[in-house]
């Protein structure tokens, strides 16, 4: 009985986590339609998609550094809690003036974010601590049930949107989150707590251990190209003369290559080295750049296979080097003498959750800079040369073997050396 209450509660903080990614995507096919009929600009509208990630990076580290005092339970059904009044504010605002509108639009996305972060790092957090031995798995179909999230928004609402409309949808989706949240707070009851060591470090102070800095290195590249093509690509492959339904077939792919390389890792991490993982994630990553970008440069007429395979090369590799960093941090943890209790998976989490926020927010930044000045092709380019550059960086800079403490102070603070 006690196995399957712990089954049922990591498939519920499966299921929560791809609830909570829906709100990410949820509005992005009919958002900036309705945003435009209003006549709001659309650096507004990007703001307003931009501020969801930023909100979270900024408090991840605050939420790590305190999560033994919040309690796991209370954050991440706390989590949930905003991430239905993110969506429920947005049901409220469709009659209003624009000032409102995109005023309630930006304090429903902060609120978004903050949940999403919240619920995040603690499912991590649960999930490092809670079920050591199987703990890389786990993270590895997390991150599934994520990409699943991810996928079925833009789908679930276009959907939705058709059948129910503006205000419809989010009271049904809010609806939902507030039912399934009891639920979650129940099933959480026996989640680990802090019953021994309390220990505020903030994360951000990890990286002071060269392989923890690393490892979020790899982790921030693979989260940065990922988004990358969202703004860009498209736009890319029109100029090419590929048509929007040849533009969307890609996208669904990459969104495909993702999950399928989030789940292949289910198994990889457990019979594969975390270092070769982490290696030819980044060499997959930059050679899918170099297909997709320069090699199509270098074409009169560009197959449509070319910016396939680029994809495909380039988001499988973003999944291997997206889900590894965390597992790879936690090892780097557990091979260090005197455990610190649950902070490591705590500060760590919350430390991962911070590298894949920014990825959100460079990715699109980079995008629009780097293409407006020199192209997608140089762009691409210029994004493969650094993940050269990182893989050397990686693969001469990364130990692989335990580290000695070498003062008092590192006893208390294993992590900082």
């Amino acid at each position: 009985l006690k196995m399957r209450f712990e089954d049922f509660r990591l498939l519920s903080i499966f299921f929560s986590t791809m609830l909570i990614n829906q709100i990410y995507t949820l509005i992005a096919p009919f958002y900036p339609l309705v945003a435009e009929k209003r006549g709001i600009a659309h650096w507004v509208v990007g703001l307003i998609f931009t501020v969801m990630p930023l909100a979270g990076c900024l408090v991840a580290s605050q939420i790590g550094k305190n999560l033994s005092y919040l309690g796991r339970r209370n954050t991440y059904t706390g989590g949930m809690l905003l991430g239905g009044i993110s969506l429920a504010i947005f049901a409220f605002i469709p009659e209003s003036s624009n000032t409102i509108f995109i005023l309630m639009s930006i304090i429903s996305r902060i609120l978004g974010g903050i949940g999403m972060v919240s619920v995040y790092i603690t499912g991590l957090a649960i999930i490092s601590s809670d079920y050591g031995d199987k703990r890389e798995r786990n993270i590895s179909i997390l991150e599934v049930f994520a990409g699943l999230g991810l996928m079925v928004g833009p789908t679930f609402g276009t959907i939705c949107y058709a059948l129910v409309g503006f205000t419809g949808i989010f009271l049904f989706s809010s609806t939902l989150v507030f039912i399934f949240t009891p639920c979650l707070w129940y099933t959480l009851s026996e989640a680990k707590e802090f019953q021994e060591v309390k220990v505020n470090t903030a994360c951000w102070k990890l990286l002071k251990n060269k392989n923890i800095l690393l490892d979020v290195l790899v982790g921030l590249y693979s989260s940065t190209t990922y988004n990358y093509f969202d703004p860009s690509l498209g736009p890319y492959m029109i100029s090419l003369g590929f048509t929007e339904q040849d533009v969307g077939y890609v996208f669904i792919i990459s969104t495909l290559a993702y999950t399928v390389g989030s789940f292949g890792l289910v198994f990889l991490l457990t019979r594969v080295k975390k270092f070769y993982l982490m290696i030819w994630s980044v060499v997959m990553i930059v050679l899918g750049e170099i297909v997709i970008g320069p090699i199509g440069g270098f074409m009169d007429k560009v197959p449509f296979w070319i910016p396939v395979l680029g994809v495909c090369l380039a988001c499988l590799g973003a999944s291997i080097g997206f889900v590894t960093p965390l597992p790879s941090m936690l090892d780097e943890a557990d091979m260090l003498p005197h455990k610190d209790m649950d902070m490591n998976p705590d500060a760590l989490s919350a430390l991962f959750t911070m590298e894949t926020t920014m990825g959100e927010i460079i990715g699109p930044m980079m995008a629009g800079i780097l293409v407006q000045f020199i192209g997608f092709e140089l762009s691409s380019t210029s994004i493969a040369i650094i993940g050269a550059i990182l893989i050397t960086f990686y693969g001469t800079m990364r130990r692989t073997k335990n580290l000695l403490i070498s003062s008092e102070e590192d006893l208390e603070h294993p992590l900082l050396i």
